[in-house]
C-alpha cells in the first residue's frame, strides 16, 4: 500500500511541477515566487521516493513484526473506549454551547472576557 501511496507522491509532485511551470509561461505567476513551488514539487516528489524505500523496507520485515506483534498485542476494551470517546465529545460540545448560549447577543467574546468580574479582583500594586 505505501508503494502505491509513494507512487502518488510522486506524481502530485509532477503534476505541481507542470502546473507551476504553467503558471509562469502564462505569467499569472511571478518569477520571485517560483523558487517556494519549486522547493514543494521536489519535497513532494523526494517523499513519494522515502515512502517507497520503506515500504521495501517493511516488506522484508513484516513477517517478524507480526510474529511479535501477535505475542505482544494487548486486549484493548473497545467498548469502554468508545464509551469514554463519546463521554468526552459530549462533555466538550455541551460546554461549548454553553459558553456560545451565555455571551449576549451584541456582545463579542473579547468584550466579555474584559468585563468579568476577575478583571476587578486583580491586584495590580504591589503589596508592601
Amino acid at each position: 500500500m505505501n508503494a502505491k501511496i509513494s507512487q502518488h507522491m510522486i506524481f502530485l509532485g509532477l503534476c505541481a511541477l507542470i502546473f507551476y511551470a504553467v503558471m509562469l509561461v502564462s505569467g499569472k505567476l511571478p518569477l520571485e515566487v517560483m523558487p517556494q513551488f519549486v522547493v514543494s514539487a521536489i519535497i513532494f516528489m523526494s517523499s513519494g521516493h522515502f515512502m517507497r524505500k520503506a515500504a521495501r523496507a517493511a516488506a522484508r520485515d513484516e513477517d517478524e513484526e507480526e510474529t511479535k506483534a501477535t505475542t505482544k498485542r494487548l486486549d484493548l476494551d473497545w467498548p469502554w473506549l468508545t464509551t469514554l470517546l463519546n463521554w468526552s465529545a459530549a462533555f466538550l460540545i455541551l460546554g461549548v454551547m454553553a459558553i456560545i448560549l451565555m455571551k449576549p447577543m451584541g456582545l463579542s467574546f473579547q468584550d466579555a472576557l474584559h468585563q468579568t468580574k476577575s478583571q476587578e479582583h486583580q491586584v495590580l500594586h504591589t503589596i508592601p
